[in-house]
């Protein structure tokens, strides 16, 4: 695993201007633009930069060729899920670290339990959404799992979208439940947010070595 961390660190360095590039549009929004922005948008890049190794391994029949070498699928399959949890902490931190200094400087107050309480949440959010795109790409492929992401995603869009008014029209009143979150202490909502995102990355670890051990190439 270690020299498939090392090969995915290798590709992403072959793109460092860009990163570079995203970083200063990171700094230069984060003066304008909402607290939990900077976070968000570089944990978004930290998720894309690291699936996108997936599509470099595939690229001129990567993948027959890497598995003649001493590597297992199994092994793969964790590494992306490993890797990409790794790059999207990192940028996440960065964009924390950002925030904070362009609001010394700036003299911008700054809600600091507020505003990592939001920056975890987003931490979150995206690692689970890498456990879905990771078992995704792996399965559809390059090309297909491009159209697949978007069904995905546009699924999950309208079902929150739709949700409210579906639970209006059959009189459903969900304020008690939500209410009943709020009083929840926040060190029990923090720690059941941890457990169910380490769940579905272990889900997601699991289908996608699934997904691997039965793919043909």
């Amino acid at each position: 695993m270690r020299g498939l961390i090392e090969k995915d660190i290798r590709l992403l360095l072959q793109r460092k201007k860009a990163m570079a590039l995203l970083a200063a549009m990171a700094v230069f929004l984060s003066v304008g633009m909402d607290d939990s922005f900077v976070t968000s948008y570089l944990s978004m890049v930290g998720m894309v930069l690291a699936v996108s190794t997936i599509s470099y391994d595939e690229f001129d029949n990567g993948h027959p060729f890497m598995f003649t070498l001493p590597i297992s699928r199994k092994g793969y399959a964790a590494e992306k899920l490993l890797f990409g949890s790794g790059c999207i902490i990192l940028c996440w931190l960065c964009g924390v670290v950002i925030q904070c200094i362009v609001s010394t400087i700036t003299g911008k107050g700054l809600d600091f339990a507020s505003f990592l309480s939001g920056a975890f949440i987003y931490l979150a959010v995206f690692l689970i959404m890498l456990s879905v795109l990771v078992p995704v790409e792996l399965y559809f492929g390059m090309e297909k799992a491009r159209v697949a992401m978007v069904v995905i995603f546009g699924g999950c869009f309208a079902a929150g979208m739709l949700g409210p008014k579906l639970a209006n029209a059959l009189k459903l009143d969900i304020t008690p439940v939500v209410e009943n979150l709020k009083r929840l202490p926040k060190g029990g909502l923090i720690g059941g947010g941890v457990t169910l995102t380490l769940a579905i990355m272990a889900l997601s670890c699991l289908i996608a070595i699934r997904v691997m051990e039965k793919k043909e190439f």
